[in-house]
């Protein structure tokens, strides 16, 4: 490996170095040290420090590595053992050094093992990067991937920057980050379904006027805001292109219009109209959906107090998930603008008793979620069966 530059860094838990190194160089001198029980059967002996990889996770950074806007400038943090380092100042500044990591060939002793160049650094953090990175196209230009390096870090210390790094870092808030798609560029699902959700809560008179918590938190001056923008804008990703980060790429090269394979508006309802731009025919379709909703139990849905599903995380999940069942139906045999009549119809043939709309019944959570939508079905087989009854297209002129 050749030189690189490096700067010292001083901190209370001691010194370390910060520098670049390409991604090819770094998965050929690290390896990683997960957390697991040393002996089958014996809880007492564990060792190690790091996480098991998830897989989902580690899916979803090989696809995002070969994206045109890729980047992860957090630091991956390493140890190294103060024997397979080499280090020269610089003339030129005092904190800047040439840091060279080499093989150990061992000691005299012979528990002084010798540590190979291949596994010469040991990752603390940024395992799941790292993965990544090894399904990165060959063709692409270097992934260059900023580190920080700790010298000589005992098991203590390694333990000790772990556990700071994942404990003290507050997550997220979701609900904040989809709201950032406000400033995005480029077209994505993600910001088609931020964009809808925005003209669903400003739709004054329509079912989720001023009912959405943009910040996931309350807005100041604002009452009766009853759901999270994360949570609206999850439940309508279900009816999108299921790649967000790849159609989000798709779009920087305007390839938007270009469908994925096997796509079909029969599995994801929205997505005909996503492809041609026509974001309003989404927001109607949602729009009337919700307003047949609101009709045909009204009281539960304008009750806010706590207690109270329908217009809450677990009414919004399982009818934002009904809604492919129903949309499905009533569109038939292309997507199109379904009428409040339409929905109201379909919600007609629906016997839940409002009363019953409460967490008792339906607990929060996906159980409760799961048991709503179930009852939704139970209610649109009844409507489907009424479709079919010669009295019933009799008496609407389409059975002699």
């Amino acid at each position: 490996m050749e030189s690189i530059e490096v700067l010292k860094i001083s901190q209370p838990i001691g010194e370390f170095y910060i520098g670049s190194i390409d991604s090819q160089t770094l998965l050929n001198i690290t390896k990683t040290d997960v957390r697991r029980f040393t002996h089958e059967g014996d809880p007492g002996e564990i060792d190690g420090i790091q996480r098991e990889l998830s897989k989902p996770r580690l899916k979803e950074l090989r696809e995002y590595v070969n994206l045109d806007y890729a980047t992860f400038p957090t630091s991956v943090i390493l140890a190294i053992d103060h024997r397979c380092v080499e280090l020269d100042k610089s003339d030129e500044c005092n904190n800047l050094f040439y840091l060279k990591v080499k093989s150990y060939d061992g000691g005299e002793n012979e528990d002084d093992c010798p540590i190979p160049i291949e596994g010469a650094a040991l990752v603390i953090d940024g395992q799941h990067r790292l993965a990544g990175l090894e399904n990165i196209d060959p063709t692409k230009e270097p992934f260059q991937v900023n580190v920080s390096i700790f010298v000589g870090a005992d098991i203590a210390d390694q333990a000790e920057i772990f556990s700071r790094v994942n404990l003290a870092q507050t997550k997220v808030n979701k609900s904040l980050a989809y709201d950032l798609f406000t400033y995005a560029r480029e077209k994505s699902p993600y910001k088609v379904a931020h964009d809808i959700v925005l003209a669903l809560n400003n739709d004054v008179g329509g079912p989720f006027h001023h009912r959405i918590k943009r910040l996931g938190v309350n807005t100041p001056g604002i009452e009766g805001e009853m759901l999270a923008q994360a949570t609206v804008v999850n439940g309508l990703l279900r009816h999108l292109p299921p790649h967000q980060e790849r159609e989000r790429s798709k779009s920087l090269l305007q390839l938007s219009w270009k469908r994925e394979e096997k796509e079909s508006w029969r599995q994801r309802i929205f997505v005909d109209f996503y492809r041609e731009d026509e974001f309003v025919n989404i927001f109607l379709n949602v729009s009337n959906y919700f307003e047949a909703v609101r009709n045909k139990w009204p009281a539960a849905w304008n009750n806010p107090q706590e207690g109270q599903i329908l217009a809450r995380t677990t009414g919004y999940n399982a009818l934002i998930r009904f809604l492919k069942d129903v949309f499905l139906e009533l569109a038939y045999d292309q997507p199109r603008i379904v009428k409040k009549s339409e929905f109201a119809d379909v919600f007609d043939k629906i016997n839940i008793d409002e009363t019953s709309l409460n967490k008792e019944i339906y607990i929060p959570g996906s159980t409760g979620q799961g048991l709503l939508y179930r009852h939704l079905k139970e209610g649109l087989e009844e409507w489907k069966k009424l479709q079919t009854d010669p009295v019933v297209l009799h008496n609407q002129g389409l059975f002699a």
